[in-house]
Protein backbone atom coordinates (compact mmCIF):
# COMPACT_ATOMS: atom_id res chain seq x y z
CA UNK A 1 0.00 0.00 0.00
CA UNK A 2 1.58 3.63 -1.09
CA UNK A 3 1.71 6.10 1.44
CA UNK A 4 -0.64 8.22 -0.09
CA UNK A 5 -3.02 5.09 -0.09
CA UNK A 6 -2.18 5.37 3.66
CA UNK A 7 -3.18 8.61 4.37
CA UNK A 8 -6.56 8.13 2.95
CA UNK A 9 -7.29 4.73 4.95
CA UNK A 10 -5.73 6.05 8.11
CA UNK A 11 -8.46 9.54 7.40
CA UNK A 12 -11.51 7.49 6.39
CA UNK A 13 -11.04 5.52 9.41
CA UNK A 14 -11.09 9.06 11.46
CA UNK A 15 -14.25 10.02 9.87
CA UNK A 16 -15.92 6.60 10.40
CA UNK A 17 -14.95 7.15 14.21
CA UNK A 18 -16.11 10.20 14.09
CA UNK A 19 -19.82 9.59 12.88
CA UNK A 20 -20.16 6.76 15.23
CA UNK A 21 -23.92 7.71 15.95
CA UNK A 22 -25.12 5.33 18.83
CA UNK A 23 -23.44 4.28 21.92
CA UNK A 24 -23.57 0.99 23.28
CA UNK A 25 -25.82 1.60 25.72
CA UNK A 26 -28.26 3.33 23.51
CA UNK A 27 -28.46 0.32 21.57
CA UNK A 28 -29.22 -1.70 24.36
CA UNK A 29 -31.99 0.29 25.57
CA UNK A 30 -33.82 0.75 22.51
CA UNK A 31 -33.51 -3.58 22.59
CA UNK A 32 -35.15 -3.44 25.56
CA UNK A 33 -38.01 -1.19 25.65
CA UNK A 34 -40.75 -3.60 24.74
CA UNK A 35 -39.87 -6.21 26.93
CA UNK A 36 -37.72 -4.76 29.60
CA UNK A 37 -39.23 -1.14 30.14
CA UNK A 38 -37.32 -0.87 33.92
CA UNK A 39 -34.33 -1.66 32.64
CA UNK A 40 -34.30 0.55 29.23
CA UNK A 41 -35.28 3.05 32.01
CA UNK A 42 -32.27 2.70 34.56
CA UNK A 43 -29.75 2.69 31.40
CA UNK A 44 -31.06 5.44 30.09
CA UNK A 45 -31.07 7.33 33.28
CA UNK A 46 -27.45 5.98 34.06
CA UNK A 47 -25.83 7.45 30.54
CA UNK A 48 -23.54 10.51 31.46
CA UNK A 49 -24.22 13.34 29.48
CA UNK A 50 -20.46 13.10 27.44
CA UNK A 51 -22.09 9.81 25.90
CA UNK A 52 -24.68 11.75 24.43
CA UNK A 53 -22.64 14.86 22.95
CA UNK A 54 -23.33 13.75 19.44
CA UNK A 55 -26.50 15.08 17.42
CA UNK A 56 -27.54 11.57 16.39
CA UNK A 57 -27.21 10.49 20.00
CA UNK A 58 -29.30 13.14 21.54
CA UNK A 59 -31.57 12.47 18.85
CA UNK A 60 -31.80 9.15 20.04
CA UNK A 61 -31.59 9.27 23.56
CA UNK A 62 -35.00 12.22 23.67
CA UNK A 63 -36.13 9.14 21.22
CA UNK A 64 -35.65 6.10 23.72
CA UNK A 65 -36.27 8.68 27.21
CA UNK A 66 -39.34 9.64 26.18
CA UNK A 67 -40.46 6.12 24.56
CA UNK A 68 -39.85 4.44 27.70
CA UNK A 69 -41.30 6.88 30.38
CA UNK A 70 -44.79 6.33 28.37
CA UNK A 71 -44.50 2.51 28.69
CA UNK A 72 -44.10 3.13 32.21
CA UNK A 73 -47.06 5.77 32.41
CA UNK A 74 -44.73 8.17 33.39
CA UNK A 75 -45.13 12.47 32.86
CA UNK A 76 -43.28 12.62 29.27
CA UNK A 77 -40.75 15.18 30.94
CA UNK A 78 -38.68 17.10 29.38
CA UNK A 79 -40.32 18.45 26.48
CA UNK A 80 -37.18 19.91 25.45
CA UNK A 81 -35.50 15.70 24.73
CA UNK A 82 -37.80 15.11 22.05
CA UNK A 83 -38.40 18.92 20.62
CA UNK A 84 -34.65 18.16 19.94
CA UNK A 85 -35.12 15.09 18.70
CA UNK A 86 -37.68 15.86 15.71
CA UNK A 87 -35.75 19.07 14.99
CA UNK A 88 -32.71 16.49 14.26
CA UNK A 89 -34.47 13.82 12.22
CA UNK A 90 -36.59 16.37 10.26
CA UNK A 91 -32.97 17.69 9.13
CA UNK A 92 -32.01 14.30 8.83
CA UNK A 93 -34.38 12.36 7.49
CA UNK A 94 -35.42 9.07 9.38
CA UNK A 95 -38.95 8.60 8.77
CA UNK A 96 -39.53 5.97 11.24
CA UNK A 97 -37.54 7.83 14.48
CA UNK A 98 -39.20 10.76 12.87
CA UNK A 99 -42.96 9.31 12.90
CA UNK A 100 -42.18 8.14 16.26
CA UNK A 101 -41.09 11.12 17.99
CA UNK A 102 -44.19 12.94 16.46
CA UNK A 103 -46.20 10.16 18.27
CA UNK A 104 -44.81 10.56 21.58
CA UNK A 105 -45.24 14.66 21.17
CA UNK A 106 -48.55 13.95 19.92
CA UNK A 107 -49.61 11.55 23.12
CA UNK A 108 -47.58 14.02 25.84
CA UNK A 109 -50.57 16.17 24.83
CA UNK A 110 -53.38 14.27 24.50
CA UNK A 111 -52.49 13.91 28.21
CA UNK A 112 -52.63 17.13 28.56
CA UNK A 113 -56.27 17.44 27.25
CA UNK A 114 -54.66 19.65 24.58
CA UNK A 115 -56.23 17.71 21.78
CA UNK A 116 -55.48 20.09 18.72
CA UNK A 117 -52.01 20.07 19.31
CA UNK A 118 -52.07 16.23 19.93
CA UNK A 119 -53.95 15.70 15.98
CA UNK A 120 -51.81 18.25 14.47
CA UNK A 121 -48.62 16.05 15.97
CA UNK A 122 -50.51 13.26 14.53
CA UNK A 123 -51.08 14.00 11.53
CA UNK A 124 -47.83 14.91 10.60
CA UNK A 125 -46.43 11.42 12.09
CA UNK A 126 -48.78 9.77 9.41
CA UNK A 127 -47.27 12.13 6.87
CA UNK A 128 -44.02 10.67 7.79
CA UNK A 129 -44.57 7.00 7.52
CA UNK A 130 -47.39 7.23 4.71
CA UNK A 131 -45.38 4.45 2.27
CA UNK A 132 -43.77 2.30 5.11
CA UNK A 133 -44.39 -1.01 5.82
CA UNK A 134 -43.90 -0.11 9.61
CA UNK A 135 -47.56 -1.91 10.26
CA UNK A 136 -46.96 -1.64 14.29
CA UNK A 137 -45.92 2.35 14.49
CA UNK A 138 -48.79 2.81 11.59
CA UNK A 139 -50.90 1.05 14.17
CA UNK A 140 -50.42 3.07 16.68
CA UNK A 141 -50.09 6.27 15.19
CA UNK A 142 -54.06 5.24 13.78
CA UNK A 143 -55.26 4.16 17.38
CA UNK A 144 -53.96 7.61 19.15
CA UNK A 145 -55.77 9.86 16.13
CA UNK A 146 -59.19 7.30 16.98
CA UNK A 147 -58.63 8.25 20.99
CA UNK A 148 -59.02 12.21 19.90
CA UNK A 149 -61.95 10.96 17.41
CA UNK A 150 -63.76 9.23 20.62
CA UNK A 151 -63.37 11.52 23.02
CA UNK A 152 -64.68 14.33 20.67
CA UNK A 153 -67.31 11.91 20.16
CA UNK A 154 -67.11 11.67 16.38
CA UNK A 155 -67.80 7.98 17.04
CA UNK A 156 -67.89 6.72 12.96
CA UNK A 157 -64.53 8.57 12.08
CA UNK A 158 -62.99 7.06 15.46
CA UNK A 159 -64.27 3.15 14.30
CA UNK A 160 -62.62 3.60 10.68
CA UNK A 161 -59.36 4.50 12.43
CA UNK A 162 -59.67 2.23 15.48
CA UNK A 163 -60.70 -0.57 12.09
CA UNK A 164 -57.53 0.68 10.18
CA UNK A 165 -55.27 0.34 12.96
CA UNK A 166 -56.81 -3.32 14.21
CA UNK A 167 -55.41 -4.61 10.68
CA UNK A 168 -52.05 -2.79 10.96
CA UNK A 169 -51.48 -4.86 14.17
CA UNK A 170 -52.98 -7.90 12.65
CA UNK A 171 -50.11 -7.49 9.91
CA UNK A 172 -47.61 -6.60 12.63
CA UNK A 173 -48.25 -9.44 13.77
CA UNK A 174 -49.31 -8.17 17.26
CA UNK A 175 -52.40 -9.84 18.93
CA UNK A 176 -52.47 -7.68 22.29
CA UNK A 177 -52.28 -4.58 20.44
CA UNK A 178 -54.94 -6.17 18.02
CA UNK A 179 -56.83 -6.94 20.81
CA UNK A 180 -56.98 -3.62 22.63
CA UNK A 181 -57.84 -2.22 19.07
CA UNK A 182 -61.08 -4.60 19.19
CA UNK A 183 -62.02 -3.22 22.29
CA UNK A 184 -61.47 0.05 21.55
CA UNK A 185 -64.40 -0.53 18.23
CA UNK A 186 -66.37 -2.21 20.96
CA UNK A 187 -65.92 1.13 22.97
CA UNK A 188 -67.21 3.15 20.11
CA UNK A 189 -69.94 1.29 19.04
CA UNK A 190 -71.11 1.55 23.38
CA UNK A 191 -70.44 4.97 23.43
CA UNK A 192 -73.02 5.96 20.58
CA UNK A 193 -75.21 3.76 22.44
CA UNK A 194 -75.10 0.54 20.19
CA UNK A 195 -75.25 -1.87 22.80
CA UNK A 196 -75.30 -4.90 20.77
CA UNK A 197 -73.57 -4.12 18.15
CA UNK A 198 -70.27 -3.57 21.10
CA UNK A 199 -70.97 -6.59 22.36
CA UNK A 200 -69.40 -8.78 20.21
CA UNK A 201 -66.34 -7.39 19.84
CA UNK A 202 -65.90 -7.40 24.17
CA UNK A 203 -66.75 -11.10 23.69
CA UNK A 204 -64.57 -12.24 20.69
CA UNK A 205 -61.62 -10.53 22.76
CA UNK A 206 -62.63 -12.58 26.15
CA UNK A 207 -63.18 -16.01 23.98
CA UNK A 208 -59.84 -15.47 21.78
CA UNK A 209 -57.50 -13.25 23.73
CA UNK A 210 -54.58 -15.27 25.66
CA UNK A 211 -53.38 -12.13 27.58
CA UNK A 212 -55.37 -11.87 31.00
CA UNK A 213 -54.85 -8.06 31.22
CA UNK A 214 -56.92 -7.55 27.95
CA UNK A 215 -59.20 -10.13 28.95
CA UNK A 216 -59.95 -8.43 32.15
CA UNK A 217 -60.14 -5.31 30.08
CA UNK A 218 -62.60 -6.29 27.54
CA UNK A 219 -64.84 -7.89 30.86
CA UNK A 220 -64.84 -4.63 32.12
CA UNK A 221 -66.56 -3.12 29.11
CA UNK A 222 -68.90 -6.06 29.04
CA UNK A 223 -69.76 -4.94 32.57
CA UNK A 224 -70.34 -1.22 31.46
CA UNK A 225 -72.00 -2.03 28.78
CA UNK A 226 -74.37 -4.18 30.32
CA UNK A 227 -74.60 -0.98 32.39
CA UNK A 228 -75.23 1.61 29.73
CA UNK A 229 -77.81 -0.82 28.00
CA UNK A 230 -79.48 -0.65 31.42
CA UNK A 231 -79.51 -4.44 32.29
CA UNK A 232 -78.04 -3.59 35.65
CA UNK A 233 -77.64 -7.54 37.28
CA UNK A 234 -75.59 -8.22 34.90
CA UNK A 235 -73.24 -4.82 34.81
CA UNK A 236 -72.52 -5.52 38.57
CA UNK A 237 -71.79 -9.40 38.00
CA UNK A 238 -69.06 -8.57 35.47
CA UNK A 239 -68.17 -5.07 37.12
CA UNK A 240 -67.26 -7.15 40.43
CA UNK A 241 -65.53 -9.96 38.32
CA UNK A 242 -62.65 -7.86 37.71
CA UNK A 243 -62.67 -4.85 40.27
CA UNK A 244 -59.83 -6.41 42.42
CA UNK A 245 -57.56 -7.11 38.80
CA UNK A 246 -54.33 -5.67 38.56
CA UNK A 247 -54.24 -2.37 35.58
CA UNK A 248 -53.06 0.68 34.52
CA UNK A 249 -54.71 3.04 37.63
CA UNK A 250 -57.55 5.01 35.71
CA UNK A 251 -58.94 1.83 34.47
CA UNK A 252 -59.68 0.91 38.28
CA UNK A 253 -60.71 4.09 38.69
CA UNK A 254 -63.33 3.50 35.98
CA UNK A 255 -64.72 0.41 37.30
CA UNK A 256 -65.16 1.68 40.62
CA UNK A 257 -66.98 4.44 39.10
CA UNK A 258 -68.96 2.59 37.28
CA UNK A 259 -70.01 -0.02 40.06
CA UNK A 260 -70.58 3.10 42.30
CA UNK A 261 -73.19 3.93 39.23
CA UNK A 262 -75.22 0.78 39.43
CA UNK A 263 -75.34 0.52 43.08
CA UNK A 264 -76.92 4.46 42.99
CA UNK A 265 -79.82 3.13 40.22
CA UNK A 266 -80.19 0.07 42.66
CA UNK A 267 -80.60 2.94 45.37
CA UNK A 268 -77.68 1.59 47.74
CA UNK A 269 -76.79 4.42 48.51
CA UNK A 270 -73.89 3.55 50.77
CA UNK A 271 -71.90 1.35 48.67
CA UNK A 272 -72.63 3.80 45.88
CA UNK A 273 -71.21 6.77 48.04
CA UNK A 274 -67.99 3.87 48.72
CA UNK A 275 -66.96 3.37 45.42
CA UNK A 276 -67.19 6.95 44.16
CA UNK A 277 -65.04 7.66 47.00
CA UNK A 278 -62.70 5.20 46.33
CA UNK A 279 -62.11 6.06 43.02
CA UNK A 280 -60.13 8.86 43.32
CA UNK A 281 -57.31 6.66 44.63
CA UNK A 282 -56.97 5.34 41.54
CA UNK A 283 -56.35 8.68 39.74
CA UNK A 284 -59.50 8.97 37.71
CA UNK A 285 -59.20 11.03 34.48
CA UNK A 286 -60.96 14.66 34.32
CA UNK A 287 -64.42 12.51 33.31
CA UNK A 288 -64.22 10.14 36.17
CA UNK A 289 -64.03 12.45 38.33
CA UNK A 290 -66.70 14.15 37.10
CA UNK A 291 -69.01 11.11 36.75
CA UNK A 292 -67.95 10.57 40.77
CA UNK A 293 -68.86 13.49 42.39
CA UNK A 294 -72.28 13.43 40.46
CA UNK A 295 -72.90 10.51 42.59
CA UNK A 296 -71.56 11.71 45.14
CA UNK A 297 -73.85 14.77 44.69
CA UNK A 298 -76.74 12.23 44.76
CA UNK A 299 -75.33 10.50 47.81
CA UNK A 300 -75.26 13.16 49.89
CA UNK A 301 -78.60 14.35 48.86
CA UNK A 302 -80.25 11.09 49.20
CA UNK A 303 -78.68 11.86 52.94
CA UNK A 304 -79.63 14.83 53.46
CA UNK A 305 -75.68 16.35 53.89
CA UNK A 306 -76.23 19.71 53.04
CA UNK A 307 -72.50 20.37 53.99
CA UNK A 308 -71.36 17.43 51.33
CA UNK A 309 -73.94 17.94 49.26
CA UNK A 310 -72.39 21.94 48.45
CA UNK A 311 -68.81 20.33 48.53
CA UNK A 312 -69.35 17.71 46.11
CA UNK A 313 -71.50 20.08 43.58
CA UNK A 314 -68.32 22.68 43.69
CA UNK A 315 -66.50 20.27 42.47
CA UNK A 316 -68.36 18.44 40.09
CA UNK A 317 -69.27 22.13 39.05
CA UNK A 318 -65.16 22.32 38.51
CA UNK A 319 -65.06 19.22 36.73
CA UNK A 320 -67.57 20.52 34.26
CA UNK A 321 -65.94 23.79 33.50
CA UNK A 322 -62.68 21.92 32.89
CA UNK A 323 -64.37 18.95 30.20
CA UNK A 324 -66.44 22.47 29.05
CA UNK A 325 -62.73 23.96 27.85
CA UNK A 326 -61.42 20.09 26.59
CA UNK A 327 -64.78 19.98 24.46
CA UNK A 328 -64.40 23.76 23.06
CA UNK A 329 -61.22 22.60 21.44
CA UNK A 330 -61.89 22.07 17.14
CA UNK A 331 -62.92 18.43 16.21
CA UNK A 332 -59.90 16.24 14.95
CA UNK A 333 -62.02 16.24 12.07
CA UNK A 334 -61.72 19.44 11.14
CA UNK A 335 -58.19 19.67 11.57
CA UNK A 336 -57.45 16.40 9.74
CA UNK A 337 -59.29 18.38 6.62
CA UNK A 338 -57.48 21.66 6.75
CA UNK A 339 -54.04 19.81 7.10
CA UNK A 340 -55.29 17.38 3.63
CA UNK A 341 -55.88 20.60 2.04
CA UNK A 342 -52.62 21.94 3.05
CA UNK A 343 -50.85 18.83 1.67
CA UNK A 344 -52.61 19.40 -1.54
CA UNK A 345 -51.68 22.62 -1.95
CA UNK A 346 -47.50 22.32 -1.12
CA UNK A 347 -48.10 19.20 -3.80
CA UNK A 348 -49.41 21.62 -6.25
CA UNK A 349 -46.71 24.04 -5.41
CA UNK A 350 -43.99 21.74 -5.77
CA UNK A 351 -45.21 20.34 -9.21
CA UNK A 352 -45.13 24.29 -10.28
CA UNK A 353 -41.29 24.58 -9.82
CA UNK A 354 -41.57 21.90 -12.73
CA UNK A 355 -43.53 23.73 -14.85
CA UNK A 356 -40.93 26.83 -15.43
CA UNK A 357 -42.85 27.36 -19.34
CA UNK A 358 -45.57 28.48 -17.49
CA UNK A 359 -44.46 30.95 -15.32
CA UNK A 360 -47.14 33.41 -15.87
CA UNK A 361 -49.79 31.11 -15.56
CA UNK A 362 -48.91 29.45 -12.32
CA UNK A 363 -48.49 33.09 -10.84
CA UNK A 364 -52.23 33.89 -11.37
CA UNK A 365 -53.65 30.32 -10.65
CA UNK A 366 -51.46 30.67 -7.31
CA UNK A 367 -53.16 33.92 -6.47
CA UNK A 368 -56.53 32.66 -6.78
CA UNK A 369 -55.90 29.41 -5.15
CA UNK A 370 -54.85 31.93 -1.77
CA UNK A 371 -57.78 34.26 -2.02
CA UNK A 372 -59.64 31.19 -2.24
CA UNK A 373 -58.22 29.32 0.90
CA UNK A 374 -58.46 32.65 2.49
CA UNK A 375 -61.83 32.87 1.89
CA UNK A 376 -62.52 29.02 2.84
CA UNK A 377 -60.17 29.75 5.63
CA UNK A 378 -62.43 32.32 6.90
CA UNK A 379 -65.91 30.00 6.72
CA UNK A 380 -64.40 27.96 8.60
CA UNK A 381 -63.25 29.37 11.51
CA UNK A 382 -66.71 30.96 11.17
CA UNK A 383 -67.92 27.32 10.97
CA UNK A 384 -65.64 26.54 13.92
CA UNK A 385 -66.98 29.26 15.76
CA UNK A 386 -70.60 28.37 15.74
CA UNK A 387 -69.52 24.76 16.20
CA UNK A 388 -67.87 26.08 19.76
CA UNK A 389 -71.25 28.17 20.59
CA UNK A 390 -73.46 25.60 19.89
CA UNK A 391 -71.19 23.13 21.89
CA UNK A 392 -70.80 25.48 25.13
CA UNK A 393 -74.50 26.10 24.82
CA UNK A 394 -75.45 22.18 24.79
CA UNK A 395 -72.84 21.49 27.48
CA UNK A 396 -74.41 24.49 29.89
CA UNK A 397 -77.91 23.19 29.29
CA UNK A 398 -76.52 19.11 30.45
CA UNK A 399 -75.04 20.45 33.39
CA UNK A 400 -78.54 22.91 34.55
CA UNK A 401 -80.76 20.03 33.56
CA UNK A 402 -78.49 17.50 35.73
CA UNK A 403 -79.26 19.75 38.59
CA UNK A 404 -82.65 20.21 38.38
CA UNK A 405 -83.75 17.10 37.35
CA UNK A 406 -82.28 15.78 40.84
CA UNK A 407 -84.29 18.12 42.63
CA UNK A 408 -87.33 17.05 40.27
CA UNK A 409 -86.33 13.18 41.20
CA UNK A 410 -86.33 13.84 44.50
CA UNK A 411 -89.57 16.13 44.96
CA UNK A 412 -91.46 13.29 42.68
CA UNK A 413 -90.17 10.34 45.06
CA UNK A 414 -91.38 12.09 47.95
CA UNK A 415 -94.73 12.98 46.67
CA UNK A 416 -94.87 9.67 46.14
CA UNK A 417 -93.85 8.05 49.26
CA UNK A 418 -96.75 10.62 50.63
CA UNK A 419 -99.77 9.49 47.99
CA UNK A 420 -101.52 7.09 50.41
CA UNK A 421 -100.98 9.39 53.21
CA UNK A 422 -102.26 12.43 51.18
CA UNK A 423 -105.45 10.50 50.55
CA UNK A 424 -106.61 10.42 54.03
CA UNK A 425 -106.05 13.83 54.99
CA UNK A 426 -108.06 17.10 54.53
CA UNK A 427 -107.22 20.13 52.29
CA UNK A 428 -105.47 22.17 54.74
CA UNK A 429 -103.14 19.07 56.17
CA UNK A 430 -102.61 18.28 52.44
CA UNK A 431 -101.19 21.92 51.81
CA UNK A 432 -99.22 21.66 54.86
CA UNK A 433 -97.36 18.45 53.75
CA UNK A 434 -96.88 20.50 50.03
CA UNK A 435 -94.86 23.37 52.24
CA UNK A 436 -93.00 20.74 53.59
CA UNK A 437 -91.87 19.33 51.14
CA UNK A 438 -90.48 21.87 49.33
CA UNK A 439 -88.91 23.61 52.71
CA UNK A 440 -87.30 20.64 53.73
CA UNK A 441 -85.41 20.34 50.08
CA UNK A 442 -85.27 23.83 49.11
CA UNK A 443 -85.89 25.66 52.30
CA UNK A 444 -88.26 28.23 50.76
CA UNK A 445 -88.85 29.91 53.42
CA UNK A 446 -85.18 31.02 53.93
CA UNK A 447 -85.25 33.50 51.02
CA UNK A 448 -81.63 34.46 50.98
CA UNK A 449 -80.66 30.34 51.36
CA UNK A 450 -83.38 29.43 48.56
CA UNK A 451 -81.93 32.21 46.64
CA UNK A 452 -78.43 31.37 47.31
CA UNK A 453 -79.05 27.57 46.00
CA UNK A 454 -80.88 28.91 43.24
CA UNK A 455 -77.58 30.56 41.97
CA UNK A 456 -76.25 27.32 41.71
CA UNK A 457 -79.01 25.06 40.25
CA UNK A 458 -80.22 27.64 37.65
CA UNK A 459 -76.88 29.26 36.29
CA UNK A 460 -76.59 32.39 38.39
CA UNK A 461 -80.57 33.37 37.46
CA UNK A 462 -80.93 35.32 40.36
CA UNK A 463 -78.14 37.39 39.85
CA UNK A 464 -78.86 37.84 36.81
CA UNK A 465 -82.47 39.11 37.35
CA UNK A 466 -81.45 41.88 40.32
CA UNK A 467 -79.28 43.33 38.44
CA UNK A 468 -81.01 43.73 35.37
CA UNK A 469 -84.43 44.67 36.32
CA UNK A 470 -84.26 46.60 39.98
CA UNK A 471 -88.11 46.31 40.80
CA UNK A 472 -88.95 42.41 40.71
CA UNK A 473 -89.76 41.29 44.28
CA UNK A 474 -88.89 38.40 46.26
CA UNK A 475 -92.22 36.81 45.03
CA UNK A 476 -91.91 37.26 41.68
CA UNK A 477 -88.13 35.91 42.22
CA UNK A 478 -89.48 32.93 43.79
CA UNK A 479 -92.07 31.65 40.74
CA UNK A 480 -88.99 32.64 38.31
CA UNK A 481 -87.48 29.85 40.19
CA UNK A 482 -90.13 27.36 40.53
CA UNK A 483 -91.55 27.36 36.71
CA UNK A 484 -87.63 26.68 35.61
CA UNK A 485 -88.04 23.71 38.19
CA UNK A 486 -91.19 22.66 36.26
CA UNK A 487 -92.93 22.62 39.86
CA UNK A 488 -96.73 22.37 39.34
CA UNK A 489 -99.25 25.25 39.07
CA UNK A 490 -101.12 23.63 42.17
CA UNK A 491 -97.79 24.03 44.03
CA UNK A 492 -97.02 27.57 43.22
CA UNK A 493 -100.15 28.71 44.66
CA UNK A 494 -99.79 27.36 47.89
CA UNK A 495 -96.14 27.95 48.27
CA UNK A 496 -96.74 32.09 47.06
CA UNK A 497 -99.74 32.12 49.65
CA UNK A 498 -102.31 32.33 46.80
CA UNK A 499 -105.90 31.59 46.40
CA UNK A 500 -106.91 31.53 42.80
CA UNK A 501 -105.11 30.89 39.42
CA UNK A 502 -106.02 34.71 38.84
CA UNK A 503 -103.30 35.57 41.40
CA UNK A 504 -100.46 33.65 39.76
CA UNK A 505 -101.65 35.51 36.10
CA UNK A 506 -101.76 38.43 37.99
CA UNK A 507 -97.88 38.16 38.72
CA UNK A 508 -97.27 36.88 35.33
CA UNK A 509 -98.51 39.46 34.07
CA UNK A 510 -96.91 42.37 36.14
CA UNK A 511 -93.45 40.36 35.34
CA UNK A 512 -94.17 40.56 31.66
CA UNK A 513 -94.48 44.12 31.86
CA UNK A 514 -91.06 44.66 34.13
CA UNK A 515 -89.75 42.65 31.31
CA UNK A 516 -90.83 44.62 28.58
CA UNK A 517 -92.57 41.69 26.89
CA UNK A 518 -95.79 41.82 24.94
CA UNK A 519 -97.56 39.25 26.95
CA UNK A 520 -97.09 36.90 30.08
CA UNK A 521 -96.58 33.75 27.37
CA UNK A 522 -93.50 34.99 26.59
CA UNK A 523 -92.18 34.66 30.11
CA UNK A 524 -91.23 30.54 29.65
CA UNK A 525 -88.92 31.38 26.59
CA UNK A 526 -87.49 34.58 28.30
CA UNK A 527 -86.26 32.72 31.48
CA UNK A 528 -84.51 30.03 29.65
CA UNK A 529 -82.75 32.39 27.72
CA UNK A 530 -81.37 33.78 30.67
CA UNK A 531 -80.82 30.54 32.02
CA UNK A 532 -78.94 29.24 29.79
CA UNK A 533 -76.59 32.53 28.96
CA UNK A 534 -73.38 33.12 30.18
Amino acid sequence: MSTKQLILFYLLCICLTGCSLIPGELKTAEDLINNQPDSALQILRNIPPNKKRSGASRALYGLLMTETLDKKKLPLKPDSLLDFSIAYYEEHPDKNRLATCYLYKGRAYKYNFQYEDATTCYLKAEDAVTDSENYLLLGKINSDIADIYLYQREYKKARQKYSEAYRYYCKAKSDKLAFSALISIGKSYNQAKSYKKALPYFQKVCNECSDSTIKVLAIQYIGINYYNSNQLDSALFYLRKVIKYPAVNYNRAIRHYYIADVFMDLNQVDSAYYYAKNAFNYEPDIRTQRECYRILVNAANAKGNIADLQKYMSSYQDCSDSIQKIDAQTKGSILETIHASKKEVFRNEQKVWHLRGLILLVLISSSMLGIFLIRRSRKERMQIQEVHTEEKVGIRKKVILDKRTVLQQKIEEIKTEQIHERKMVNVQEREAQIRKIYEDLLHINDQAFFFSEMDIVLNGMITKLRNRYSGIKPKELIWCCLYLLKIPSHDMLILLDYKSHNSLKMLKSRLSDKFELDNAALLGNFLRNILYED
